[in-house]
């Protein structure tokens, strides 16, 4: 029986001439497992949004069966994550669907466990790796148990085991007759379905069974691009070492990511770096590109190497390819034909023409055409040491072995090449394999130390490393009461808003100057219960000060004095008397007693605290039918959606950092103008994520 069909669908975007998907045809019968296959840029994801609901075609239309319901996993998993905690992110779906807590409890604990993420249920969202992430994103679509489940890319950055388990489950699902789409590069995924859907430039070219797809090698060599293989070692390998770390070691709030981590690299040589999802991969290869500060041990480089991220949304800053591309090497210096002529080269050598792409805005990109102009903005600083992560991950199978060649090319040249994969295939393909396994390296296909040959001088961090740690800590910190287990910690969530509420409502009403003198003292002791560090108490009663003395000045300007009171100092309309010094005392003091409130509740309580909290202090107005469901989700939002815009900021200011664009500013004028590449992408980055927080919305049931 036909569950959806799909009838001459065509959809063109807007500013775009060309059609992402044209007079496409098709029905899937209930309990059938159909992959959508095709290039980067051929429509799969404008198909999988279509049938999802999420996009209006501008012709045709979608036709579902009565009452079924169709669920899409995004491409990019961290718009997908509505909540800040792991579990409560799985059960937010349920919850809108009106579930029991029993039955919202059993979803959740169930697809954290088919996830592989239920030792992670109550860690914050953000501390979870970006292939954990789209575990999290899975699992949290599956949680709502749609018939129709639609996959974007869902697999693409999880490690092999990873991958196996959630092929299980898919199998599981189909049989339990739901119905899977799975828009997919993965030629393992092609091999779970029972048909295939071939996508170019917009338009079916061939719909079959897995059988027929396979047995015609030119249709699936349009997918897989051919085997990498195994190639040879290049021919530039040196004894020269250009990178070393000797006794590595990182946490990340008191948890230990890295540890006793030693290698070095020849000049001339491709390495892979593998792992699972969370194993500590990408923390490293942010250390070796300057961007962390180990907590011990020192990276040794022949010259500063540089890093292609695995976001390549926020690598890219200007408005057209070419430019994007000319970032770096404008900031190094070149300019004129030789800008243009590097800036050629490596948008040739990444797969990415420049013939084709240099006036493309970079924002009408695919997510594939935006992994490889991330690529040619690596390229293009022509780095002797040059790290990749992930730079395979979403593109199509020509796209990868073309990019897999680059840095086959780049080693020949006699550069240092480093990346981290989890396709093994892309392991063989390189010369050597680091494999991290529980924070260290425990497999090493060298192994041969050459540590009399490492370079003397020790990699420095790059300027910016201390912003980049203080929005990391801003974005984890609010979730890390967790943590703490001070009495203030320990109450019941309820107890917690009340004491903060009474304590904090308090101090702001009370005028005589004793009672704000006894608040203070109170909101000191609530402090101490809250085991807030005394040192970073001050430092934040210090930090506002200077303001609230500034606020005083206006005070003694605009307040009026009282009439026959002593006057200290006249000076035109700045007047000090009496009632104006106790006026600006009472409200140092009140500020002081506030903010003392203020970081105390927020040190000890975690956000599942203050919605828990939020949730019974307005059960009565639930109670009387005022949707108070609605503040309690904005609460959730709140709290997720701040911590994802400071990743988001430092993301890009890691990419500054790296293409030059931060570091060599001078004066008040150079920093502002140094800092517009990076405010212009994170403004534009905050509307994407407030639209995809939209459609995540949507997909999630909320209403």
């Amino acid at each position: 029986m036909s569950i959806i069909s799909v009838s001459r669908v065509t959809y063109t975007y807007p500013q775009r001439e060309v059609p992402a998907v044209k007079n496409v045809s098709f029905s899937l019968e209930a309990g059938s497992y159909t992959a959508v296959v095709g290039l980067n840029g051929s429509g799969k994801s404008t198909l999988a949004r279509i049938m999802s609901g999420l996009l209006d075609a501008d012709e045709g239309g979608v036709q579902a069966a009565e009452g079924i319901r169709t669920a899409l996993v995004f491409q990019s998993p961290k718009d997908q994550i509505i909540c800040g905690i792991v579990s409560r992110d799985v059960a937010f779906g349920p919850q809108n669907l009106g579930l029991s807590a029993g039955e919202v409890e059993l979803r959740t604990i169930e697809c954290l466990n088919i996830t592989g993420l239920l030792s992670k249920a109550s860690s914050p969202s953000m501390a979870l790796s970006l292939g954990q992430t789209q575990k999290e994103a899975l699992a949290g679509i599956i949680a709502l148990r749609p018939d129709v489940l639609v996959l974007d890319e869902a697999v693409a950055m999880l490690d092999p085991q990873s991958r196996s388990e959630i092929f299980r489950f898919l199998s599981y699902w189909v049989g339990r007759g739901n119905t899977v789409v799975h828009i997919t590069h993965d030629v393992d995924a092609v091999r779970q379905a029972d048909d295939v859907i071939l996508l170019q430039d917009g338009e079916i070219v061939f719909h079959g069974s897995r059988k027929s797809f396979f047995a015609d090698s030119t249709l699936c060599g349009l997918i897989t691009g051919g085997d990498i293989g195994k190639s040879d070692r290049t021919d530039k390998q040196s004894s020269e070492i250009t990178l070393a770390c000797t006794g590595v070691s990182f946490s990340y709030g008191g948890g230990t990511v890295l540890s006793n981590i030693n290698f070095s690299l020849r000049r001339g040589t491709l390495t892979a770096l593998t792992g699972v999802s969370g194993s500590g991969k990408s923390t490293l290869l942010e250390i070796a590109a300057g961007l962390l500060v180990p907590g011990t041990g020192t990276v040794h480089c022949a010259a500063r190497p540089v890093l292609c991220q695995q976001n390549s949304e926020a690598a890219l800053f200007e408005q057209f390819a070419a430019d994007d591309v000319a970032f770096g090497p404008r900031n190094g210096g070149v300019s004129g034909k030789a800008l243009v002529s590097r800036v050629r080269q490596a948008m040739d050598k990444a797969g990415i023409p420049f013939a084709s792409y240099a006036d493309r805005q970079t924002f009408t990109l695919s997510g594939g055409e935006k992994r490889r102009l991330a690529v040619a903005g690596i390229i293009a600083l022509d780095s002797p040491v040059v790290l990749f992560d992930e730079p395979t991950a979403g593109l199509d199978g020509p796209s990868r072995v073309k990019v897999m060649n680059l840095l086959r090319e780049l080693a020949q040249e006699g550069r240092t090449v480093m990346f981290s994969t989890h396709r093994r295939d892309e392991a063989d393909f390189a010369d050597r394999e680091l494999a991290v396994i529980n924070g260290t390296i425990l497999r090493d296909t060298d192994g041969e130390s050459l540590r009399e040959q490492i370079p003397q001088t020790v990699q420095q961090p790059l300027a910016g490393t201390k912003l980049l740690e203080m929005l990391r800590e801003n974005a984890a910190g609010m979730n890390a009461a967790e943590k703490n287990t001070g009495p203030v910690a320990r109450m019941k969530p309820v107890l917690k808003f009340l004491v903060f509420l009474s304590l904090f409502t308090a101090s702001l009403a009370v005028r005589p100057l004793y009672a704000c003198a006894a608040l203070l003292c109170a909101s000191l002791v609530y402090a101490a219960f809250a085991k807030y560090p005394a040192k970073r108490l001050l430092g934040s009663l210090g930090r506002v000060i200077p303001l609230l003395l500034f606020f005083c000045i206006f005070q003694m300007i605009f307040y009026p004095a009282v009439p026959g009171e002593r006057v200290f100092v006249p000076y035109k309309y700045f007047t000090v008397t009496p009632s104006k010094l106790m006026l600006c005392l009472t409200t140092l003091i009140h500020t002081e007693a506030a903010l003392t409130c203020i970081v105390s509740f927020t040190y000890t309580t975690p956000e599942y605290d203050i919605v828990d909290g939020l949730s019974v202090l307005l059960k009565p107005l639930a109670l009387l039918r005022v949707p108070v469901r609605y503040t309690i989700v904005i609460v959730e939002i709140i709290f997720r959606f701040i911590p994802l815009l400071l990743d988001e900021a430092a993301s890009i200011i890691k990419t500054q950092l790296i293409r030059g664009g931060l570091g060599k500013a001078k004066g008040a004028g150079g920093r502002i103008k140094a800092m517009l590449p990076l405010f212009v992408p994170l403004i534009i980055q905050t509307i994407k994520r407030s639209e995809a927080l939209a459609d995540a919305l949507t997909e999630r049931c909320f209403s």
